[in-house]
Formats: structure tokens, C-alpha cells, sequence
């Protein structure tokens, strides 16, 4: 037994050998990337329960013949502790793929935007109306005043890549295989809170948006390709970097039961409190000089105003989701009660 486990070890290290050769020579395809990091992941996980599974066993039966101690080095599970270690190294060689794609992110290019974003978040967790908003949820002053420090300091520490839109696809694709999550790919940008612990240790608090043309070319007018960044995204990733953790509080979590329209449309995801919560902020940005949370009430003559924007085309998405979701008279309770951070 112990001569065919060693066999077995020496095929597998020469079978890794080949493959990461393979990997280092020879250009690996998101799509590829994608099946392999699910893979890997699988097998450690299988390769990890057979190592426990044997283990107990072993001792169990030590424990019924009333042996002393317990039994660590157990030569069956000689080839899956080996196995695991190769599969791990494996993946970090996909892992630094994925860190070769992120070079080419270029949001040195729109310093200024993302800085004029994130100071409107701390603007708003800094405003009197942010503390009345947190004190109609029961927070004392002093728990009002951790949760702003704690906003800032979210919103000046948030990372952003923005990459082109190619990269961008191939970074979604890698990111959504690596941590096993579908709902990257839904979104036209993204944000990987710092919670997470299937994620390289550098993109944790990190925004992704995509870089984009201004505009498509004309026919036979002479085109200057200009990149930009969808300011609206921008501000709904950075919203979620801004109040990551804090809409998961039971304060909020615990009240949060609203009442969606009968037709709306996605229930699962914009119903979630924090996709709520960022859409009410957009709502405010679209609005504009029209509306200052901080200085009047959001009424009814906001919402008219909003639907004139849906009729003539210049209402951005995530207000029209809003409006899709929630009736009126839901709407105008929210944006006067929940953070809209």
C-alpha cells in the first residue's frame, strides 16, 4: 500500500511539473482561466475532506481500541496533503494572470473624478441630515459619530481600477470564477468588499469600472478616440465601498421589509438594502441642483420631476429601477429616511 501511495505521488508531481510548465509558456484565455480556477478550488475542497474524513476514522478506531493520543501521520492521506499543495500552487500561478491583467489599469487618468466622488461621500456622512437619518434608526450620538468616522475612513481607503473594457471583461470573468460568484458579471461595474476572504489580499476594497469611448465614431467625420468613466457607476461602486458593513447591522437589516410594486422586475437583487440604498444616492445626483437632502424634504414634486427625465430619455438607470420597484409614496419614504450613502 505504502509503495503504491508513493507512486502515486511521484505521477502527480510530474503531471503538476508538466502543467504549470504549460501555464508559464503558453498564453491562458479568461475562459480557460475561469474553468481552472473552479476546478482547483473543487479539488482542494474534495482533496481537504478526504484528508478529515480519514483522519476521524483512524482515530475513532484508536478511541474503540482504547488507545492513547491521536494519530496524525497517516500514510493514505500522504498523497491528498501533497495533492493539495500542488493544486494551491497551481492556482496562484492563475492568481498572478489575473495580476497581469490589473496592470493595465489606468485610473491615474481620472484622479480628479474619483477624488470629486469620494468627497461627496465624506461630505454626506460629515452633514447633520446623515445623523438625523442614523438617529430615526435608534444610533445614539456616540454610536452616530463611530459610524461617521467609520464612513470617512471607507470612502478615503477605497481602491479603484479602472481598466479598459476588454481588461475589464477578462477581470470580471477571472474574479467571478475565483470567487465562485455570478452576480460580478451582472453589474456594469463592481465592488469587492473587504470582508471577503476569496479574493487576493490587494483587490479586497477595491472598485472595478470599466473605461469607455465618449462617444461612437461617424461616418466620414474625422474620430478622436476620448475615454471616459460613467460618473453615475463610479458614485454607486463607491457608494457600496462607503457603507460596506454598515447596512448589514441589525438596526437596518432588522427593519428592512419594503413593499415592492407587483410587476417589479428583480425583486432579488436591486430589493437588497444596499443596492436600495445606492440607487436612492443616484436619484439624489440626477436631481441635481433640483433637490439638496440636506436643505428640503423629497416630495412628490421630485418624483414628477423624474418621471419628466424618464419621458425624455435622460433618467440614468439606477433611478429607473427605483421607480420600476417601489411605488411613489415608497420612494419618498426612502430617500428621506435611509443613509443614501
Amino acid at each position: 500500500m505504502i509503495e503504491e501511495i508513493k507512486k502515486q505521488e511521484n505521477n502527480l508531481e510530474n503531471k503538476v511539473s508538466t502543467e504549470v510548465k504549460v501555464a508559464e509558456d503558453i498564453f491562458i484565455t479568461p475562459e480557460q482561466i475561469n474553468n481552472e480556477i473552479n476546478n482547483l478550488s473543487n479539488k482542494i475542497s474534495e482533496n481537504e475532506e478526504k484528508i478529515s474524513v480519514t483522519t476521524n476514522k483512524v482515530n475513532e478506531i484508536r478511541h474503540d481500541l482504547r488507545l492513547e493520543g491521536e494519530e496524525k501521520d497517516i500514510p493514505s492521506i500522504g498523497f491528498n496533503q501533497k495533492n493539495i499543495v500542488s493544486l494551491k500552487e497551481k492556482k496562484i500561478i492563475l492568481e498572478n494572470k489575473l495580476s497581469e491583467i490589473l496592470k493595465s489599469d489606468v485610473s491615474s487618468k481620472y484622479t480628479e473624478t474619483i477624488n470629486q466622488v469620494k468627497q461627496s461621500k465624506i461630505d454626506w456622512a460629515n452633514s447633520p441630515d446623515l445623523s438625523r437619518r442614523l438617529k430615526l434608526k435608534g444610533l445614539d450620538e456616540d454610536d452616530v459619530r463611530q459610524v461617521k468616522e467609520w464612513l470617512i475612513n471607507n470612502a478615503a481607503n477605497a481602491k479603484t481600477f479602472v481598466l479598459p473594457s476588454d481588461k475589464y471583461k477578462e477581470a470580471v470573468e477571472v474574479l467571478s470564477e475565483i470567487t465562485n460568484d455570478e452576480s460580478i458579471k451582472q453589474g456594469s461595474a463592481f465592488y469587492a468588499p473587504g470582508g471577503r476572504d476569496d479574493i487576493p489580499e490587494n483587490l479586497k476594497n477595491s472598485v472595478f469600472i470599466p473605461e469607455k469611448p465618449t462617444a461612437p465614431p461617424i461616418p466620414g467625420v474625422e474620430y478622436k478616440a476620448e475615454s471616459s468613466i460613467d460618473k453615475e457607476q463610479l458614485s454607486h461602486e463607491l457608494g457600496h465601498a462607503t457603507q460596506d458593513g454598515l447596512l448589514d447591522a441589525e438596526q437596518f437589516k432588522d427593519g428592512w421589509n419594503p413593499k415592492f410594486k407587483d410587476n417589479a422586475p428583480d425583486k432579488k437583487y436591486v430589493g437588497q438594502i444596499q443596492e436600495t440604498d445606492t440607487r436612492i444616492r443616484s436619484m439624489f445626483n440626477i436631481l441635481g441642483d433640483l433637490f439638496n437632502p440636506e436643505k428640503e424634504v423629497f416630495g412628490k414634486k421630485h418624483i414628477n420631476i423624474l418621471k419628466d427625465k424618464l419621458s425624455n430619455g435622460t433618467l440614468g438607470e439606477d433611478t429607473k429601477d427605483l421607480l420600476n420597484h417601489y411605488s411613489d409614496v415608497e420612494i419618498i419614504k426612502m430617500a428621506n429616511r435611509m443613509p443614501a450613502i
